[in-house]
């Protein structure tokens, strides 16, 4: 669901997108969340995410935020018929749906559901993983980064959603008065990035911004 009215570019890249083949269970998420206001991926995001995942192979996918499921139900169909997702989502009300979603995807048994505020569960995970998608609270971005990267294996591959927050973080689109804090705790969370040593960092203006980042080497 956008932030705003696309550009010309994103408005041809989205009628490109369109000539693909929809797929049922996708457009069903995609039409409740226009109709209930959700937020779900935009759809070069969406592409982007499938090829990330398909190309990496992960059998461990750890996605903070789950909202209904569509992100998860793209990464899972991308991934290996084995890989299992552990899902981490605050509001029970949209785990319960996304679960109906995972179900009419034939993925339900791959999932793992955490239920509970992100910043106290993540800390707590044990394990590794190969992809983590991360795209919850944006203002805790910087707080989840050392629990990712000790959570991320060696070639795992980090992708984040909204890092460039409709273009607000560049400085692309001027930053509305109640949303500097943000911006701020953003910014930072991307120079974080950049500045990891263990981590090979890309940033890119797909969507409303996303960073993908490989582990290179372990965190000290």
């Amino acid at each position: 669901m956008p932030f705003k009215t696309p550009g010309k570019t994103s408005e041809y890249i989205r009628e490109l997108l369109s000539l693909r083949a929809a797929d049922e269970v996708e457009r069903k998420i995609t039409d409740y969340a226009d109709k209930n206001i959700i937020a779900v991926l935009l759809p070069e995001t969406t592409a982007f995410l499938r090829q990330a995942v398909m190309l990496k192979k992960p059998l461990r996918i750890l996605e903070i935020g789950t909202a209904i499921g569509y992100s998860g139900i793209v990464m899972l169909r991308a991934a290996l018929p084995e890989t299992e997702l552990y899902t981490v989502e605050m509001s029970e009300e949209r785990i319960a749906t996304a679960k109906e979603f995972f179900r009419d995807a034939g993925l339900l048994n791959n999932v793992v559901f955490y239920v509970g505020d992100s910043t106290e569960i993540v800390p707590n995970l044990k394990g590794k993983f190969d992809f983590i998608f991360l795209d919850g609270p944006k203002a805790q971005y910087c707080e989840y980064l050392p629990f990712l990267s000790r959570l991320l294996n060696k070639g795992g591959v980090l992708f984040c959603d909204n890092v460039l927050y409709e273009g607000m973080v560049s400085g692309e689109r001027e930053i509305k008065n109640h949303k500097g804090g943000l911006v701020k705790k953003l910014d930072l969370f991307l120079h974080k990035l950049m500045e990891d040593g263990s981590l090979l960092t890309s940033v890119l203006p797909v969507g409303d911004g996303v960073s993908l980042s490989v582990k290179t080497e372990e965190s000290l």
